[in-house]
């Protein structure tokens, strides 16, 4: 298993190909090329506080990449996670302001949602054997739907005074909190992806769903456990979001899903499935990361993010589409 796209690179006389290298390396060198050339226009970027800005901003994106790696790498797509962040944050701020509940008790009941709607995402895909973007979409409007009931339409603030603000806001170390979460929700899935069989089930699953399940792999419950942790992911950014402003809107994560989906794709993940890793997920939400903050920093207008931002996403898919067809 390989944490990158590596396509064969060499022919057969032993020379490297430029497909190959694109394939291997290209990620890489764009992100190099990137740093450069914002370091070049803006004297704030290359500096720690910025980089940890980067990674604060990048951390729910990130959590949620992570889930949503998973899923595409097991042949899947969950286009319901904005809502399911929505979702998130809702709860515990609801827990916290009507029935006080503290800190972790309400972090479990805002993430245990968002668990909650990706197994049912999965049954609803195995069981009833529908299409999982149709699936998920019609989750996307129900779950939006039940955010604005339950909030009966108005935000919902954190108490004054709670330990909650301390999840979005405090640090260890001069690290935010989100960005440990974070990377030790990485480091975990990232173990669980290259040691064990559920994650070698989940490239087979992607890879090759009629081969998978002669060689006995649980394709249901695969599938279905990969959006459960997509759920769950999502939620536990819609609890920290809601930690770092203290409140929660009706409408927290709106278009979150092609923010996060984006991330996956830059970073190299096939959306058939089967190729990539929660490393290259996680590095591509830092790719856009960088570019969004790197872009803001020279102080770029918003559409003009927009637009550079879909020219990216178009360029990546490109670069490894050419980089697979001509070393396959």
């Amino acid at each position: 298993m390989t944490d990158v796209v590596q396509p064969r690179s060499r022919l057969r006389d032993g020379r490297l190909t430029i497909a190959g290298l694109l394939g291997r390396f290209g990620f890489y060198l764009a992100m190099l090329i990137l740093i450069l050339v914002f370091a070049t226009l803006s004297s704030a970027f290359l500096t720690l506080a910025n980089g940890i800005n980067i990674l604060q901003q990048t951390s729910t994106i990130g959590i949620i990449t992570l889930g949503e790696t998973l899923v595409i790498l097991a042949g899947g797509i969950d286009v319901s996670v904005g809502s399911v962040l929505g979702l998130g944050g809702m709860v515990a701020a609801i827990a916290l302001r009507d029935a006080g509940a503290g800190t972790v008790t309400a972090a479990l009941l805002g993430t245990g949602a968002g668990l909650v709607v990706g197994l049912l995402n999965g049954l609803v895909i195995t069981r009833l054997r529908i299409d999982p973007f149709i699936t998920t979409l019609a989750t996307l409007s129900s779950v939006r739907g039940i955010v604005y009931i339950v909030s009966n339409q108005y935000n919902v603030y954190v108490p004054d005074g709670s330990s909650f603000f301390f999840l979005g806001r405090g640090h260890i170390a001069g690290i935010p909190i989100s960005v440990v979460i974070f990377a030790i929700l990485f480091a975990v899935l990232w173990l669980m992806e290259r040691q064990t069989t559920i994650g070698r089930s989940i490239h087979a699953l992607g890879g090759n769903q009629a081969t998978a399940h002669l060689c006995g792999v649980p394709l249901a419950t695969i599938r279905t456990a990969t959006y459960a942790i997509s759920g769950a992911g999502a939620a536990l950014s819609g609890v920290i979001i809601t930690s770092q402003v203290g409140l929660a809107v009706p409408y927290q994560g709106s278009g979150y899903e092609l923010d996060v989906i984006a991330a996956v794709v830059v970073g190299g993940v096939a959306l058939t499935g089967g190729t990539g890793s929660v490393l290259v997920g996680a590095l591509g939400s830092i790719f856009i990361g960088v570019l969004l903050n790197g872009m803001a920093l020279i102080n770029m207008p918003a559409i003009w993010q927009m637009v550079i931002q879909g020219i990216v996403i178009i360029l990546a898919v490109a670069l490894y589409g050419v980089a697979r067809s001509r070393t396959t």
